[in-house]
């Protein structure tokens, strides 16, 4: 925590919204930790209702995402954040009158809409905040406060679903439905520089989709959505591993995902040191692979091991998989900060998020057959897979930065 401390905002724009990023991640994850039983012993939706609606709503948020970062640099970031909570308020607010599978689909459709896009508005406004320590650090702090706040947030609800008749789900969403308000109106006092728009005479000729017609800022995008694979890896298809194919005890579950949080929080500003320049941003990444080969590699020799040597496996493992994800995070947003034009900025960290989400949506079923169920061969092929995209993520920054400059560590 003293190297967050260290980063700590100075500013009271970056105050301020370090406030916001902890209340809406606050409410969010009380809400994902009851979701599964507030859809199901409280909507009554079987499991594969819910499945279906929440991917039906991703696919949606995945079509929205770019669009509405397309307009975040229209109006301002904050202004369309500002819109996107007071809209999940209300949807959230809907939730507990949900009563069959129809109305669900709806309303996790509403809420998908906007909750993919919101991730690169808030990267943008983090970046419009750094001062002194680079927009990458500025994020690695923000990003060190929602997992805080995420980590909080799930102490409180395992607790509460222990004590709590099922009744009190519904407050687990009224709960979200108030992060969100609450969040939303913090915004309306913070003020950023606007950025500039574009000149008409200086505008290209298709500006809008500038970003896809660059082949390399899509293959960054690509790469660094294979790279993001793990996150469907610590949500599914490690636990389904660790219960399904090792002799682990169960619990040994809740235990990687707590050495996750704390490393996250921990190590998440030291390990984004330096990647406000583009060169290191690749090379993040390349680190980001090589970790996340070396996880895969430990998780397939799992299999031919028993007892205390199996749990120790895991938990190297599990150190391996939280190090790619940070210095995926670091790498990633170091990339999209420095190919991204100024004006056009949450556009193109919208673009450049589309990897990320493909990931989140075919990530869960790809990783469940393709790897859990074929074993060992399954996770070193994909270890194969990650190190290969790590070690080639630094050469397409190379001509992909050709020409460009360092990302600043002053906005305006």
């Amino acid at each position: 925590m003293r190297d967050a401390a260290r980063f700590a905002p100075r500013e009271r724009a970056a105050r301020i919204f370090l406030l916001v990023a902890f209340v809406d991640a606050a409410g969010r994850g009380l809400f994902l930790a009851g979701s599964a039983l507030f859809y199901t012993q409280v909507i009554g939706l079987t499991n594969a209702q819910v499945g279906f609606g929440l991917s039906v709503a991703g696919l949606v948020g995945f079509v929205c995402a770019v669009p509405i970062g397309w307009l975040a640099d229209r109006f301002g970031d904050v202004p369309v954040l500002v819109g996107m909570q007071v809209w999940r308020t209300a949807a959230f607010l809907v939730y507990p009158l949900v009563g069959d599978f129809r109305m669900f689909l709806v309303v996790a459709c509403l809420v998908g809409a906007v909750e993919w896009a919101a991730m690169p508005i808030i990267q943008s406004v983090a970046g419009a905040t750094a001062q002194h320590d680079g927009m990458v650090g500025a994020m690695a702090v923000v990003a060190v406060a929602r997992n805080s706040a995420y980590a909080l947030a799930a102490l409180a609800a395992t607790a509460i679903i222990t004590w709590a008749s099922p009744g009190v789900y519904v407050a687990f969403v009224l709960f979200n439905a108030l992060g969100f308000f609450v969040s939303g109106l913090l915004l309306l006092g913070l003020r950023l520089p606007r950025r500039a728009p574009v000149r008409a005479t200086a505008r290209p000729t298709g500006a809008k989709w500038l970003p896809f017609k660059d082949p390399r800022f899509l293959l960054l995008s690509l790469t660094n959505g294979v790279l993001y694979a793990h996150m469907p890896i610590l949500s599914v298809a490690l636990p389904l591993w660790i219960v399904t194919r090792t002799d682990a005890p169960d619990a040994l579950v809740g235990v990687v995902l707590t050495v996750n949080t704390v490393m996250a929080v921990l190590l998440q500003v030291r390990l984004s040191a330096g990647a406000d320049d583009l060169g290191s941003a690749g090379r993040k990444q390349r680190l980001a692979g090589l970790a996340l080969a070396a996880f895969c590699v430990l998780l397939a020799a799992t299999r031919s091991v028993e007892g205390v040597v199996t749990t120790l496996l895991l938990l190297l493992a599990a150190v391996a998989l939280t190090l790619g994800e940070l210095w995926q995070s670091a790498g990633g947003w170091g990339i999209s900060y420095g190919l991204a034009p100024k004006e056009q900025r949450t556009y193109y960290l919208s673009v450049y998020q589309l990897g990320a989400n493909g990931a989140t949506v075919v990530g869960p079923a790809l990783l469940v057959t393709a790897v859990v169920d074929v074993g060992p061969v399954g996770w070193l092929g994909l270890a194969v897979l990650l190190a290969a995209t790590g070690l080639l993520t630094p050469v397409l920054v190379r001509r992909a930065g050709h020409g460009a400059t360092a990302v600043p560590t002053r906005t305006d």
